[in-house]
């Protein structure tokens, strides 16, 4: 008798193992959801969302607007320094990547003209966001802010970034280590860097690294530097384990702000870690040849062909060829 109740008994255990050890993963992400900085938008602010855009159940495309601060002081509202839109094509499983250079002249919702920066400081997302639908025609409504402390505290869990330092940047690198490092006066200094070439940046120095601006083609360069970046951080999440991905996550949630609710973040964090695996597609608007430079108000900014640059922005994100 007893012989004939073991497969059963074990049939049983296994079943509790199962269940116990699927309550304990939900209650985990419940509680690793709940670190989530949720910051909706105000419901009263216009969007200027178009209607001309496909809507994500046809295209099945995502886009989110990323804003790095440049504040100095952590948790400080400021003008957004990076300024991009990451687009996750769910069907093609693919990630893009496009920067709106922080000197772009355009028109400001209910304001005179500024540069595009400018806007996130006037009136936070929202005003950012409906600046950016209104300007390229896009039907945005999700956005994530990060700081440059949070950006640190990401790459750190990571294990650092692999960069190709060049001659010409090395100096003002180790210009901004120091000056992020007098900002950090209680925490261990990062260490300056010798010599051009590889380097596995820890997160201090690849804030630095990201925040060169005055060597090279300016602007312009450091944009490439911004996404550089993101897609080795990209790259480095297609490879840790579950385990890590949500010691990773314990730390992002709760340094990011986002009006992605839980169950959005769920559903875009899985195919984006899926997508992590192929090769990030990358934009810098204005394109080149579709820009002047102009001096406006005391302002030395781009002023874009906008039509050109509308073009090429939908092109690029919704795969409607290549105009550029």
């Amino acid at each position: 008798m007893e012989g004939n109740k073991s497969p059963h008994k074990k049939k049983i255990i296994i079943l509790f193992i199962a269940i116990a050890t699927i309550s304990c993963v939900f209650f985990y992400n419940y509680n690793l959801l709940n670190k989530i900085n949720y910051v909706p938008l105000d419901e009263k602010q216009e969007l200027s969302i178009s209607q001309e855009i496909p809507k994500y159940e046809e295209t099945e495309i995502i886009n989110v607007l990323l804003f790095g601060l440049d504040s100095l002081v952590e948790g400080q509202r400021s003008r957004s320094d990076t300024i991009m839109i990451a687009t996750l094509d769910t069907k093609e499983k693919k990630i893009k990547l496009t920067s709106l250079m922080r000197d772009t002249y355009i028109p400001i919702p209910d304001r005179q003209g500024n540069r595009i920066n400018s806007a996130y400081a006037f009136g936070g997302p929202e005003l950012a966001i409906r600046t950016v639908n209104e300007n390229y025609n896009m039907n945005i409504q999700k956005y994530v802010t990060v700081d440059f402390f949070s950006l640190e505290k990401i790459i750190n869990k990571l294990g650092g970034v692999e960069i190709e330092i060049k001659d010409y940047e090395v100096k003002s690198l180790n210009n901004g280590i120091r000056n992020l490092n007098n900002l950090h006066k209680d925490d261990i200094d990062s260490p300056l860097i010798g010599e051009s070439g590889k380097h596995n940046l820890d997160g201090r120095q690849s804030v630095a690294y990201s925040r060169i601006r005055k060597v090279g083609n300016g602007d312009f360069e450091r944009t490439d530097r911004q996404r550089t970046i993101l897609t080795k951080i990209i790259a480095k999440i297609s490879k840790i384990n579950i385990i890590e991905v949500y010691s990773l996550l314990n730390i992002l949630f709760s340094e990011v702000e986002t009006n992605l609710n839980k169950s959005e973040i769920i559903r875009f964090s899985s195919i984006g870690i899926r997508s992590a695996k192929n090769s990030v597609d990358e934009l810098r608007l204005p394109y080149e040849g579709t820009y002047q430079y102009k001096r406006i108000r005391g302002m030395a900014v781009l002023v874009p062909d906008i039509e050109k640059n509308k073009q090429i922005l939908h092109d690029f994100i919704f795969n409607r060829g290549s105009y550029y």
